[in-house]
């Protein structure tokens, strides 16, 4: 038998267990709840592990024997064998790792929301990765090709004293590992049918999992199915607006929205953003609002649109507008509409001002991001200053300096002198260095109120502020471990931290105010149309009522799931089918309820739940849900 192929079968044991050692890094990040539970996990990094290496595997063995058809050199032969070997081991190490990382700073596995972002043009960009984050992965790149190369050259010299696993005994464990596979696949499938809850949260850990299912075969077998039924609302053909805007005497006051990115509620105070906290004094302060979702889409979507999170998919795909937008159209405003980030990621070309011409959008994502949000309001006020005076005005700004890395100018005063200097995602370690991450955050957002501050200046010297109304709020909130976790990007629990920003809203004429009772990005379109004029009842176009409502409950959303939140509790659910359905319920403290006052919970929110699902379909022609 060729040495070469003594070293691959050698080194492709190594490269095995190996794989299986990446992830088990993933075991310490999900809560084994039972005996059985952690076995599964057992069983399914062993035969997925397998399951990774297989192509490469294939792909090296087809190499062999075209390479032996073709009869070229035994140096060429090797080279050729040894670097796809190497090549493939290592990309699945790689991605493993990444998926790794991606899971122990997010809790979600590589999906198609990352492949949206490493697609969509600014996707990456908008990630907000440091030079220091590209450094440490070329770096940890090259240290993995140099051991996978050191272990293929260990094998070599294994392989050439004579040193190898036998062929049969390779062949037995490949096959038993296949068996594996199969194995856990059924019981992943009958576990998703059956509801157990244990063994699916077990699998959640492994990366790029088959999520097999077999509830046709399972049926018809007569197992009993007691998982719950699953809802798929995202999808379906647009019925929206129900009725058209009627303004029977428009008010043709300018309007600028503001919004900062991971803008969360606590850091509207005298000490951090002091310019926003006494505008607020003067203007109306929602102390308990609460944005549309946990992601820039759902924010920004729930807040021009007023509608659920499951829309974003049918609206994005039939480039929809808001009518909010088409009613400023129709009233002739000049448009100016600036960002930090991309109108392509996320996807606001798409949707919130879709049909705005190109010139009245600009995008800078070049530079720091805080000297891109201070070029961006120099450009807004001069675009103020250049309007046509009989025209009404439309400004929107998103702030990028409070998304991570949360990027701020260090002469500046800062409110936070104890900052991590460096944010290199790869190597960030969340629990020692929060604290340090948060002081960037609580800086950046004092960045944005200097800019907040002169933009509100400027307005009052061309004694604009009796003719335009004036919104500041987040997109949404930011965890720093509060709830053990960091980021905004969990959609399963929606806390507190992820989903309250802040809301100042001015309208001309109308006395400061401080409003108590709780309210909702859903809220702000069906306001905005109200103080412009329109009198057209808003559910024909939004789910909501005005700000001036308190309403029983608000809906939150992201891409998979949704939430529904009251002043006592929370209910969460899937509502795409992209993983088997359950119910979260929580307290007020986003505390988990126990199963038997979870049940209850459930069972006496039926209604709401029916209410949500309906309304969740209200806006097209056929609604999803089954």
């Amino acid at each position: 038998m060729p040495r070469s192929r003594i070293t691959l079968r050698n080194y492709f044991v190594v490269a095995y267990l190996a794989i299986c050692l990446a992830i088990a890094l993933f075991w310490p990040l999900v809560g084994v709840s039972s005996v059985p539970a952690g076995l599964f996990l057992v069983i399914a990094t062993a035969a997925y592990a397998a399951l990774y290496l297989a192509p490469v595997i294939v792909l090296v063995t087809l190499a062999d024997r075209l390479l032996l058809w073709l009869k070229v050199s035994p140096q060429l032969h090797r080279a050729v064998t040894y670097v796809l070997a190497l090549l493939g081991s290592s990309l699945v190490l790689l991605a493993i790792y990444a998926d790794y990382r991606l899971f122990e700073l997010y809790q979600y596995h590589f999906n198609g929301f990352v492949w949206n972002l490493l697609t969509t043009p600014g996707g990456v960009a908008a990630l907000g990765a440091t030079a220091a984050t590209e450094r440490t992965v070329a770096m940890q790149v090259s240290l993995l090709l140099l051991a996978t190369t050191a272990s293929l050259w260990l094998m070599h010299r294994l392989a050439t004293a004579g040193r190898t696993v036998p062929r049969r005994l390779a062949a037995q464990l490949m096959a038993g590992l296949v068996l594996l596979l199969v194995v856990e696949e059924v019981v992943y499938a009958h576990s998703t049918y059956t509801g157990r809850e244990d063994l699916l949260e077990a699998a959640d850990v492994i990366p790029f999992h088959l999520r097999s299912g077999a509830s046709k075969l399972l049926k018809r077998l007569g197992v009993e199915r007691t998982s719950m039924t699953q809802l798929r609302l995202a999808g379906g053909t647009v019925d929206y607006p129900q009725a058209k805007l009627a303004a029977a005497a428009p008010k043709k006051m300018n309007v600028i929205m503001l919004v900062g990115e991971s803008f969360r509620w606590d850091l509207l105070s005298p000490e951090i953003t002091p310019n926003l906290w006494k505008f607020s004094n003067r203007a109306q302060r929602f102390e308990q609002h609460y944005s549309g979702g946990n992601r820039t889409r759902m924010g920004l979507f729930s807040m021009f649109y007023g509608l659920y999170a499951p829309y974003w998919y049918s609206f994005e795909k039939q480039r929809v507008a808001p009518v909010f937008m088409d009613f400023l159209r129709q009233q002739d405003y000049q448009v100016a509409a600036h960002t930090s980030q991309s109108f392509n990621y996320p996807e606001l070309r798409h949707t919130v001002f879709s049909g705005v011409p190109e010139s009245q959008l600009q995008e800078l994502q070049t530079g720091e991001p805080w000297r891109r949000d201070t070029q961006n309001i120099s450009d807004l006020i001069g675009k103020i200053d250049g309007r046509d005076a009989s025209r009404p005005f439309f400004g929107f700004m998103f702030f990028e300096s409070t998304h991570a890395p949360y990027d701020f100018p260090e002469d500046q005063e800062l409110v936070r002198r104890d900052y991590l200097k460096e944010m290199n995602y790869v190597k960030l370690d969340l629990a020692d260095n929060i604290e340090g991450i948060h002081a960037r955050y609580i800086n950046a957002a004092h960045h944005i109120d200097r800019e907040f501050g002169r933009l509100l200046a400027h307005l009052e010297a061309a004694k604009l502020l009796d003719s335009t109304v004036i919104l500041f709020t987040g997109d949404h909130g930011e965890e720093f471990m509060e709830k053990g976790r960091w980021g905004h990007g969990h959609g399963s629990t929606f806390p507190e931290e992820q989903i309250r920003v802040p809301l100042v809203l001015w309208v001309p004429g109308q006395a400061a105010q401080v409003v108590a009772h709780r309210t909702s990005h859903l809220q702000v379109a069906p306001t905005l149309l109200g103080h412009l004029g329109v009198t057209t009842p808003s559910r024909s176009y939004s789910s909501a009522d005005s700000l001036a409502v308190e309403m029983p409950y608000h809906v939150v959303g992201e891409y998979d799931y949704m939430g529904i939140v009251d002043a006592q509790n929370k209910i969460t659910f899937p509502f795409t089918g992209s993983t088997y359905f359950r119910y979260g319920t929580f307290d007020a403290e986003d505390h988990p309820l126990t199963r038997e006052a979870g049940r209850q919970l459930v069972a006496a929110q039926q209604a709401r739940l029916d209410e949500v699902v309906t309304e969740s379909g209200r806006f097209l022609e056929a609604p999803t849900a089954n």
